[in-house]
């Protein structure tokens, strides 16, 4: 009375991945997501190289994906927490800027109203302090970049690896 997918484990084993793993699909997680498809990907594929060494292919193939899934999300997971804490930074200095510009508006606001003249070392005072804002700026959104640039190369050296391995494996002819 088992149905057909329990007399399988290796279908069994995949279904249980793909309900774990559905619901990590967000818009502000792509690093988690490419994680855990390149992982699940790797994982098949080294899983189903171990698994056929003992006559049960698919079931290591499947194991491996959802153990791949599972390292691989993880990784891309703490990446897209990594860079979302960057942006909150970025997000948190703009404000401070913002605020500070609005604030040294209205005192020179304050002053004007008050008949006092804008000096020379304060003009160049608030260049100063907004020439450093702005490179503060520029450094921030270039280690973001940098970030980004980073985890596209390690998607595709891992996928290069693992078209490498699965060449290696069809020429060893198994």
């Amino acid at each position: 009375m088992h149905s057909a997918l329990f007399q399988r484990p290796a279908a069994s084993l995949v279904l249980a991945g793909t309900l774990l793993f559905s619901g990590c699909a967000t818009h502000d997680s792509p690093n988690t997501e490419r994680g855990a498809a390149t992982g699940a990907l790797m994982g098949a594929i080294i899983g189903g190289i171990i698994g056929h060494q003992s006559g049960e292919g698919l079931a290591g193939a499947a194991l491996g994906g959802v153990a791949g899934a599972a390292v691989g999300g993880s990784v891309g997971s703490a990446e897209d927490r990594r860079l979302r804490e960057a942006r909150h930074q970025r997000q948190l200095a703009e404000e401070r800027a913002a605020r500070a510009r609005a604030e040294e508006e209205a005192r020179r606001q304050r002053m004007v109203a008050q008949g006092r003249t804008v000096e020379d070392p304060e003009l160049l005072a608030a260049r100063q302090r907004a020439e450093a804002a702005e490179a503060e700026l520029v450094r921030l959104r270039k280690e973001e970049a940098d970030a980004l640039r980073k985890v596209r190369e390690l998607e595709e050296y891992r996928a290069r690896e693992a078209a490498a391995k699965a060449e290696i494996e069809r020429m060893r002819g198994n």
